[in-house]
């Protein structure tokens, strides 16, 4: 039987921890499943870029970090919209929405869930039916990433923060910052 690694995450935009969480779930299991969430959200503070801008900067720079990797044939990229509003979620549904979008799209009913998000926020999504097919790793953005997130990267593109997208971000990123910068100010 496969093993299957999943990572979901908005991405907005992808960084460096993104890629290092990928690429720990690629030396842990056969196949990995990318998740890009939000996938319905766009033109918010929280979504300012839209699911095509932020899948193809996805596609871009997974293709060029594995490169030389052997892991291209190992990675399956989709998009998943919320299930209700940040304001008012189900969370129990929302997990339910995950599970079968990876048991849909990968085939297993058992796999391991990559995430740098609060612990007991993302096991709460889960019933514990699911929670005991589901093999939570954990990690901590302060301990393996210098708190990296994608608000950091979006205030250094507002800031015109080179250096630091430079450091954090993929190049497609750094390519694309302009279009970045002008959808959160299309937002403002």
């Amino acid at each position: 039987m496969k093993k299957v690694g999943v990572f979901l995450s908005r991405m907005q935009p992808i960084h460096n921890a993104h890629l290092w969480m990928i690429e720990n779930a690629l030396k842990e299991n056969d196949k990995v499943l990318v998740m890009i969430g939000s996938a319905d959200k766009f033109g918010t503070e929280r979504n300012p870029m839209p699911i095509d801008m932020r899948k193809q900067m996805v596609e871009s720079a997974i293709t060029e970090y594995f490169k030389n990797r052997n892991y291209l044939d190992s990675i399956k990229i989709i998009t998943l919209s919320d299930w209700s509003s940040e304001e008012n979620n189900d969370d129990k549904e929302w997990g339910r929405l995950i599970y079968y979008n990876v048991v849909g799209n990968m085939g297993v009913k058992e796999f391991s869930y990559y995430s740098s998000e609060n612990p007991e926020m993302i096991k709460g999504w889960f019933e514990e039916e699911l929670r005991e097919r589901i093999n939570f790793r954990f990690f901590s953005r302060e301990n393996e990433f210098n708190g990296l997130s994608a608000t950091k990267v979006r205030e250094a593109i507002l800031n015109n923060d080179d250096e630091f997208i430079k450091n954090n971000c993929p190049i497609e990123v750094f390519e694309k910052k302009k279009f970045i910068e002008a959808a959160m100010k299309f937002m403002r």
